[in-house]
């Protein structure tokens, strides 16, 4: 027994003795392993590292390219635009001559060709202005300032680089091959002037727009006579016959502008929005606008969103006649501080649009119903943005800011509700102008009331907006005439009684 535990014991003892070197050999494995584990490691992190390098390197190439691409593209349309440059120059040019001499004129050989002034139309090639004069840059970069004023918006610095644009061809047109530019002399040249003006005709530009051009012009030449620059060595005398001579031009110029419009208002006439159309436009939002309101309740979609807004806007416009920039810019504040009548109607009073600074606030009297309409556009704007900002405009977009397309939705209910024509604010407001203007008259306190009210006087209603008479109208004025001109109490011929003396005759009237 004891042979057989000492077996036992030795063969647990020997037993014991392969565990501890298994033991060691796993240690030793375990060893390795780490070792293999962590030269992975660290290769799989220099391989990061390589691949975040690649990466890099692919977006520092992608960029290269597109950059490249873009230099390309912009080299590509500069030659484009030179080789058409290059054709027109060679088939049409356009000559300018001394300051005794102004030509413009095709490069032809004999002298009677050269006098023609075949230009492409609406086409103005002009000298590159001056920019390496500083004094005219110091110039017009005042001017510039003047114009804009102290709190210019978009609209009026869009205005006024058109302006500055205008300027700085007719400047370098009177600038071409003089000397001494600092100076301004080259500005008391009237033959160069004429010249600008007729060239505005010859080339086939629009009276409207070649208007513009002049009062343009004009107007920087007062500005700088009665602020000269250092530099300047004009004459007052000569700056004051320029601005005479553009004063003539643009009346002149006023008779076929007058012209114009009244072409474009016969068009508009022919178009124009009935009262049936706008009273069946109203007549179907009314039904539209409580369904769109019930759906978003439930479901918010886009397309609902945009019928919704369109309909609206079409009610309220076929109704005010207002501008676009009235519903725009309609803020929540301004729809939550409108007045309470005790007829349970709210007045509404919009600030921000075109004609604010001449009218004020723009306003707006709306039912009870239709005023729900603005708070529940207000409510849906609130409970969908959720936790991402609201703008303060009452008519939105899908990113809850101001919707600057309200005349694309607009357009597409006018579509929906199967009315004729092509509808914007616009078209409206010259359709709600006229039919005030027809029913009320043109003097009449109601009428200017109206025209007070869409916040254009009815002078600018007369030039831009209303219509000229139409046949019902010409007729009602030609039988007014008519009974003007009856005989049954007309006046007579007045008696005469002769009184003869000697050699003369006097006659007295009776």
């Amino acid at each position: 027994m004891s042979y057989t535990i000492l077996c036992n014991n030795n063969i647990i003892c020997h037993h014991f003795s392969g565990l501890e070197e298994e033991k060691e050999v796993e240690e030793e494995e375990g060893e390795e392993g780490e070792c293999q584990v962590t030269k992975l490691k660290a290769e799989v992190a220099n391989l990061k590292d390589e691949v975040a390098k690649l990466k890099k390197q692919v977006r520092e190439l992608n960029d290269g390219f597109e950059l490249s691409k873009a230099y390309n593209r912009n080299l590509k349309r500069a030659y484009v635009k030179l080789k058409r440059s290059a054709v027109k120059a060679s088939k049409k040019s356009v000559i300018f001559g001394t300051a005794d001499v102004l030509e413009y004129s095709l490069p032809q050989t004999s002298a009677a060709d050269e006098e023609s002034t075949d230009i492409p139309s609406g086409t103005i090639l002009c000298p590159p202005f001056p920019d390496h004069i500083r004094a005219l840059n110091t110039l017009l970069e005042e001017y510039k300032e003047l114009q804009e004023g102290p709190h210019p918006n978009a609209e009026l610095r869009n205005n006024v680089q058109s302006k500055l644009h205008r300027i700085r061809n007719v400047l370098g047109w009177m600038s071409k091959r003089q000397s001494g530019l600092a100076k301004l002399e080259f500005l008391n040249n009237q033959k160069r002037v004429k010249g600008w003006a007729g060239y505005l005709v010859d080339c086939g530009m629009a009276r409207t727009t070649s208007l513009h051009y002049l009062k343009n012009v004009r107007q920087f030449l007062v500005y700088v006579k009665e602020t000269p620059p250092k530099t300047s060595r004009v004459g007052q005398k000569d700056l004051v016959m320029g601005i005479r001579y553009l004063k003539s031009a643009i009346k002149g110029w006023n008779r076929h502008v007058v012209q114009h419009q009244m072409s474009v208002k016969g068009r508009k006439d022919a178009v124009m929005h009935t009262v049936v159309e706008l009273q069946q436009c109203r007549r179907l939002a009314l039904l539209a606008i409580p369904k769109l309101l019930s759906k978003l309740e439930h479901l918010h979609t886009n397309s609902s969103l945009w019928k919704l807004q369109g309909y609206v806007a079409a009610y309220l416009a076929s109704l005010y006649g207002h501008r676009l920039g009235v519903f725009i810019n309609m803020t929540d504040l301004e729809v939550s501080e409108a007045v309470h009548g005790d007829n349970d109607d709210y007045l509404l009073k919009m600030t921000h649009h075109k004609t604010n600074e001449a009218f004020g606030t723009a306003k707006m009297l709306l039912n009870k119903e239709e005023y729900g309409w603005l708070l529940k556009l207000i409510a849906l704007k609130t409970k969908y943005a959720s936790t991402k900002k609201c703008s303060k405009f009452v008519f939105f977009n899908t990113t809850f800011g101001r919707n600057r397309n309200l005349t694309k939705h607009l357009q597409m209910v006018w579509s929906e509700m199967q009315l004729k024509g092509d509808v914007n604010f616009i078209t409206l407001r010259t359709a709600v102008a006229t039919f005030a203007r027809d029913r009320h008259g043109e003097d009449w306190v109601q009428r200017k009331s109206m025209a007070r009210l869409m916040c254009h006087d009815t002078a600018t209603a007369d030039r831009h907006y209303a219509m000229d008479l139409s046949v019902e109208q010409a007729r009602n004025v030609r039988l007014l005439l008519e009974q003007a001109q009856e005989t049954t109490n007309s006046r007579t011929r007045p008696q005469t009684e002769v009184i003869k003396r000697q050699d003369s005759c006097i006659i007295t009237h009776v």
